[in-house]
Protein backbone atom coordinates (compact mmCIF):
# COMPACT_ATOMS: atom_id res chain seq x y z
CA UNK A 1 0.00 0.00 0.00
CA UNK A 2 2.78 2.49 0.92
CA UNK A 3 4.64 1.74 -2.44
CA UNK A 4 1.25 2.41 -4.60
CA UNK A 5 0.90 6.02 -2.59
CA UNK A 6 4.57 6.45 -3.12
CA UNK A 7 3.83 5.21 -6.31
CA UNK A 8 1.18 7.90 -7.19
CA UNK A 9 2.92 10.83 -5.49
CA UNK A 10 5.88 9.96 -8.14
CA UNK A 11 3.13 10.63 -10.68
CA UNK A 12 1.69 13.38 -9.42
CA UNK A 13 5.17 15.37 -9.51
CA UNK A 14 6.52 14.17 -12.59
CA UNK A 15 2.66 15.96 -13.99
CA UNK A 16 3.70 18.71 -12.28
CA UNK A 17 6.74 19.38 -13.31
CA UNK A 18 5.61 18.35 -17.28
CA UNK A 19 2.61 21.18 -16.40
CA UNK A 20 5.63 23.84 -15.50
CA UNK A 21 7.67 22.84 -18.40
CA UNK A 22 4.72 23.43 -20.92
CA UNK A 23 3.83 26.45 -19.23
CA UNK A 24 6.78 28.40 -20.79
CA UNK A 25 5.22 27.38 -24.43
CA UNK A 26 1.85 28.82 -23.31
CA UNK A 27 3.37 31.98 -21.71
CA UNK A 28 5.07 33.03 -25.37
CA UNK A 29 1.37 31.91 -26.92
CA UNK A 30 0.01 34.09 -24.56
CA UNK A 31 2.90 36.72 -25.02
CA UNK A 32 2.26 36.41 -29.02
CA UNK A 33 -1.06 37.66 -28.85
CA UNK A 34 -1.34 40.51 -26.54
CA UNK A 35 1.82 42.33 -28.36
CA UNK A 36 -0.54 41.99 -31.37
CA UNK A 37 2.06 41.71 -34.08
CA UNK A 38 -0.31 40.97 -37.40
CA UNK A 39 2.16 37.71 -38.47
CA UNK A 40 2.46 35.98 -34.89
CA UNK A 41 -1.49 36.97 -34.23
CA UNK A 42 -1.94 35.18 -37.42
CA UNK A 43 0.13 32.35 -36.22
CA UNK A 44 -1.66 31.79 -33.52
CA UNK A 45 -5.05 31.97 -34.65
CA UNK A 46 -4.36 29.83 -37.00
CA UNK A 47 -2.80 27.62 -34.66
CA UNK A 48 -6.15 27.85 -32.11
CA UNK A 49 -8.43 26.63 -35.00
CA UNK A 50 -6.44 23.91 -36.50
CA UNK A 51 -5.76 22.48 -32.95
CA UNK A 52 -8.77 22.85 -31.19
CA UNK A 53 -10.78 21.36 -34.20
CA UNK A 54 -8.93 18.56 -34.85
CA UNK A 55 -8.99 17.52 -31.65
CA UNK A 56 -12.61 18.45 -31.01
CA UNK A 57 -13.30 16.28 -34.54
CA UNK A 58 -11.62 13.09 -33.43
CA UNK A 59 -13.22 13.35 -30.15
CA UNK A 60 -16.39 13.29 -32.52
CA UNK A 61 -15.77 10.73 -34.16
CA UNK A 62 -14.22 8.62 -31.31
CA UNK A 63 -17.67 8.91 -29.97
CA UNK A 64 -19.69 8.13 -32.84
CA UNK A 65 -17.64 5.05 -33.38
CA UNK A 66 -19.27 1.99 -31.52
CA UNK A 67 -16.44 -0.43 -32.93
CA UNK A 68 -13.63 1.08 -30.83
CA UNK A 69 -12.47 -0.97 -27.59
CA UNK A 70 -11.69 1.51 -25.16
CA UNK A 71 -10.01 -1.18 -22.83
CA UNK A 72 -6.81 -0.60 -25.41
CA UNK A 73 -4.24 1.89 -24.51
CA UNK A 74 -4.00 4.87 -26.31
CA UNK A 75 -6.76 4.32 -28.17
CA UNK A 76 -7.78 8.76 -28.65
CA UNK A 77 -4.44 8.97 -30.35
CA UNK A 78 -5.32 6.44 -32.96
CA UNK A 79 -8.42 7.83 -33.76
CA UNK A 80 -8.48 9.39 -36.94
CA UNK A 81 -10.71 12.64 -38.72
CA UNK A 82 -11.69 11.69 -42.07
CA UNK A 83 -11.38 13.48 -45.46
CA UNK A 84 -14.80 16.15 -44.75
CA UNK A 85 -12.92 16.73 -41.51
CA UNK A 86 -9.48 17.96 -42.83
CA UNK A 87 -11.62 19.55 -45.61
CA UNK A 88 -13.81 21.37 -42.94
CA UNK A 89 -10.60 22.49 -41.24
CA UNK A 90 -9.27 23.90 -44.27
CA UNK A 91 -12.46 26.04 -45.47
CA UNK A 92 -12.51 27.62 -41.27
CA UNK A 93 -8.90 28.19 -42.10
CA UNK A 94 -9.68 30.67 -44.83
CA UNK A 95 -12.74 31.53 -43.17
CA UNK A 96 -10.09 33.02 -40.50
CA UNK A 97 -7.86 34.27 -43.10
CA UNK A 98 -10.57 36.59 -44.85
CA UNK A 99 -11.77 37.74 -41.15
CA UNK A 100 -7.86 39.16 -40.28
CA UNK A 101 -7.44 40.89 -43.50
CA UNK A 102 -11.53 42.50 -43.39
CA UNK A 103 -12.60 40.79 -46.74
CA UNK A 104 -16.02 40.74 -45.49
CA UNK A 105 -17.76 40.15 -48.76
CA UNK A 106 -15.70 37.12 -49.39
CA UNK A 107 -16.30 35.52 -45.42
CA UNK A 108 -19.31 36.10 -46.05
CA UNK A 109 -20.05 34.15 -48.80
CA UNK A 110 -17.58 31.47 -48.49
CA UNK A 111 -19.23 31.15 -44.70
CA UNK A 112 -22.75 30.64 -46.86
CA UNK A 113 -20.77 28.31 -48.61
CA UNK A 114 -19.28 26.33 -45.96
CA UNK A 115 -22.96 26.09 -43.43
CA UNK A 116 -24.34 24.68 -47.14
CA UNK A 117 -21.39 22.53 -47.70
CA UNK A 118 -21.72 21.42 -43.80
CA UNK A 119 -26.14 20.92 -44.65
CA UNK A 120 -25.34 18.39 -47.65
CA UNK A 121 -23.03 16.47 -45.41
CA UNK A 122 -25.92 15.55 -42.53
CA UNK A 123 -23.61 16.11 -39.43
CA UNK A 124 -24.66 15.30 -35.85
CA UNK A 125 -26.09 18.13 -34.23
CA UNK A 126 -23.56 17.56 -31.44
CA UNK A 127 -20.65 17.52 -34.36
CA UNK A 128 -22.61 21.00 -35.90
CA UNK A 129 -22.96 22.60 -32.75
CA UNK A 130 -19.17 22.16 -31.61
CA UNK A 131 -17.52 23.14 -34.68
CA UNK A 132 -20.04 26.64 -34.39
CA UNK A 133 -18.69 27.17 -31.25
CA UNK A 134 -15.03 26.76 -31.87
CA UNK A 135 -15.20 28.94 -34.70
CA UNK A 136 -17.16 31.38 -33.07
CA UNK A 137 -15.07 32.01 -30.68
CA UNK A 138 -12.01 32.67 -32.94
CA UNK A 139 -14.04 34.56 -35.28
CA UNK A 140 -14.59 36.88 -32.12
CA UNK A 141 -11.10 37.04 -31.05
CA UNK A 142 -10.17 38.02 -34.52
CA UNK A 143 -13.04 41.00 -34.47
CA UNK A 144 -11.82 41.79 -31.17
CA UNK A 145 -8.33 42.23 -32.42
CA UNK A 146 -9.85 45.37 -34.73
CA UNK A 147 -10.73 47.11 -31.51
CA UNK A 148 -8.17 49.96 -30.29
CA UNK A 149 -8.56 48.47 -26.98
CA UNK A 150 -7.49 45.09 -27.53
CA UNK A 151 -4.66 44.62 -25.85
CA UNK A 152 -6.67 45.66 -22.67
CA UNK A 153 -9.24 42.94 -23.64
CA UNK A 154 -6.96 39.92 -24.20
CA UNK A 155 -4.94 40.94 -21.34
CA UNK A 156 -8.47 40.80 -19.14
CA UNK A 157 -8.92 37.57 -20.95
CA UNK A 158 -5.73 36.03 -20.22
CA UNK A 159 -5.71 37.05 -16.80
CA UNK A 160 -9.14 35.94 -15.67
CA UNK A 161 -8.27 32.64 -17.36
CA UNK A 162 -4.87 32.06 -16.10
CA UNK A 163 -5.63 33.43 -12.67
CA UNK A 164 -8.79 31.13 -12.30
CA UNK A 165 -7.03 28.23 -13.48
CA UNK A 166 -3.89 27.91 -11.38
CA UNK A 167 -6.18 29.38 -8.31
CA UNK A 168 -8.30 26.04 -8.83
CA UNK A 169 -5.56 23.93 -9.38
CA UNK A 170 -3.86 24.92 -6.26
CA UNK A 171 -6.36 25.58 -3.98
CA UNK A 172 -8.17 21.75 -5.09
CA UNK A 173 -4.67 20.68 -4.17
CA UNK A 174 -3.98 22.02 -0.98
CA UNK A 175 -7.45 21.95 1.10
CA UNK A 176 -8.82 19.07 -1.31
CA UNK A 177 -12.62 18.38 0.40
CA UNK A 178 -15.77 17.18 -1.69
CA UNK A 179 -15.98 16.74 -5.08
CA UNK A 180 -17.74 19.46 -7.15
CA UNK A 181 -18.82 17.58 -10.19
CA UNK A 182 -18.02 13.57 -9.79
CA UNK A 183 -19.84 12.76 -12.62
CA UNK A 184 -18.54 15.59 -14.93
CA UNK A 185 -14.52 16.03 -13.65
CA UNK A 186 -13.82 13.85 -10.97
CA UNK A 187 -10.78 15.59 -9.79
CA UNK A 188 -12.26 19.10 -9.34
CA UNK A 189 -13.10 19.63 -5.45
CA UNK A 190 -15.52 22.65 -4.57
CA UNK A 191 -12.69 24.41 -2.39
CA UNK A 192 -10.57 24.55 -5.48
CA UNK A 193 -13.39 26.58 -7.15
CA UNK A 194 -14.03 28.93 -4.78
CA UNK A 195 -10.34 29.60 -4.94
CA UNK A 196 -10.83 29.75 -8.38
CA UNK A 197 -13.43 32.46 -7.91
CA UNK A 198 -11.75 34.28 -4.99
CA UNK A 199 -8.27 34.53 -5.77
CA UNK A 200 -8.54 36.34 -8.96
CA UNK A 201 -10.56 39.16 -7.64
CA UNK A 202 -8.22 39.32 -4.42
CA UNK A 203 -6.07 39.94 -6.66
CA UNK A 204 -7.43 42.41 -8.55
CA UNK A 205 -8.05 44.70 -5.44
CA UNK A 206 -4.07 44.06 -4.66
CA UNK A 207 -2.43 45.04 -7.66
CA UNK A 208 -5.01 47.87 -9.19
CA UNK A 209 -6.21 51.17 -7.71
CA UNK A 210 -10.00 50.80 -7.99
CA UNK A 211 -11.81 53.56 -6.94
CA UNK A 212 -15.23 51.56 -8.06
CA UNK A 213 -17.44 50.51 -5.37
CA UNK A 214 -16.00 46.98 -3.72
CA UNK A 215 -19.63 45.10 -4.37
CA UNK A 216 -19.78 45.96 -7.72
CA UNK A 217 -16.00 44.79 -8.60
CA UNK A 218 -16.30 41.90 -6.59
CA UNK A 219 -19.36 40.31 -8.33
CA UNK A 220 -18.10 41.21 -12.01
CA UNK A 221 -14.89 39.58 -10.96
CA UNK A 222 -16.69 36.31 -9.40
CA UNK A 223 -18.66 36.12 -12.93
CA UNK A 224 -16.05 36.13 -15.00
CA UNK A 225 -13.99 33.35 -12.66
CA UNK A 226 -17.19 31.55 -12.99
CA UNK A 227 -17.55 31.81 -16.76
CA UNK A 228 -13.49 30.59 -17.35
CA UNK A 229 -14.75 27.37 -14.20
CA UNK A 230 -17.76 26.90 -16.75
CA UNK A 231 -15.88 26.45 -19.82
CA UNK A 232 -13.62 24.03 -18.00
CA UNK A 233 -16.88 21.95 -16.76
CA UNK A 234 -18.25 21.59 -20.35
CA UNK A 235 -15.14 21.04 -22.09
CA UNK A 236 -14.56 18.21 -18.97
CA UNK A 237 -18.34 17.19 -19.80
CA UNK A 238 -17.82 16.27 -23.04
CA UNK A 239 -14.83 14.13 -22.48
CA UNK A 240 -16.60 12.58 -20.39
CA UNK A 241 -19.35 11.16 -22.65
CA UNK A 242 -16.19 9.92 -24.78
CA UNK A 243 -14.59 7.93 -21.70
CA UNK A 244 -11.64 9.90 -22.30
CA UNK A 245 -9.42 12.04 -19.58
CA UNK A 246 -7.83 14.28 -22.07
CA UNK A 247 -8.48 15.76 -25.71
CA UNK A 248 -5.16 14.82 -26.78
CA UNK A 249 -1.45 14.78 -25.83
CA UNK A 250 -0.42 18.04 -27.58
CA UNK A 251 0.63 19.49 -24.78
CA UNK A 252 2.73 17.61 -21.73
CA UNK A 253 0.96 17.70 -18.82
CA UNK A 254 -1.57 19.79 -19.65
CA UNK A 255 -3.59 17.68 -22.45
CA UNK A 256 -4.21 19.07 -25.63
CA UNK A 257 -5.27 22.38 -27.04
CA UNK A 258 -8.54 22.12 -25.92
CA UNK A 259 -8.10 21.29 -22.22
CA UNK A 260 -6.06 24.28 -22.10
CA UNK A 261 -7.82 26.80 -24.12
CA UNK A 262 -11.25 25.64 -22.35
CA UNK A 263 -11.90 28.57 -20.21
CA UNK A 264 -10.54 30.91 -22.20
CA UNK A 265 -12.50 30.03 -25.36
CA UNK A 266 -15.85 30.66 -23.09
CA UNK A 267 -14.54 33.78 -21.91
CA UNK A 268 -13.77 35.12 -25.58
CA UNK A 269 -17.12 34.54 -25.99
CA UNK A 270 -18.93 35.68 -23.67
CA UNK A 271 -16.47 38.93 -23.25
CA UNK A 272 -17.21 39.86 -27.56
CA UNK A 273 -21.19 39.32 -26.49
CA UNK A 274 -20.50 41.82 -23.55
CA UNK A 275 -18.61 43.98 -25.52
CA UNK A 276 -21.40 44.12 -28.57
CA UNK A 277 -23.90 45.51 -26.11
CA UNK A 278 -21.36 48.36 -24.86
CA UNK A 279 -20.33 46.74 -21.91
CA UNK A 280 -17.69 48.60 -19.97
CA UNK A 281 -15.75 46.27 -17.70
CA UNK A 282 -12.41 47.88 -17.65
CA UNK A 283 -13.88 49.42 -13.94
CA UNK A 284 -12.22 45.95 -12.74
CA UNK A 285 -8.77 46.60 -13.88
Amino acid sequence: MLAEKEGLVGIEVKNLILRIISSFFLFFFFYFLIINNGVLFSICIHFLITMSLWEFLRLSNFLSDKNIDTNSGFYLTRQRINSFDYLLIIFLNILCFFLMHKLFYLFLFFGFFCFFFLYLQKIYIRKLVGTLYISSTIFFLILINFDPNYQRYILFIIFYTIATDISSFFTGKLIGGPKLATKISPGKTISGSIGGLLIPTILIFIFTNNETPFFLVFLTSIFFSFIVQSGDLIESYFKRICFVKESSNLIPGHGGVLDRFDGFFLLIFVVYILKFFNFNFFFIM
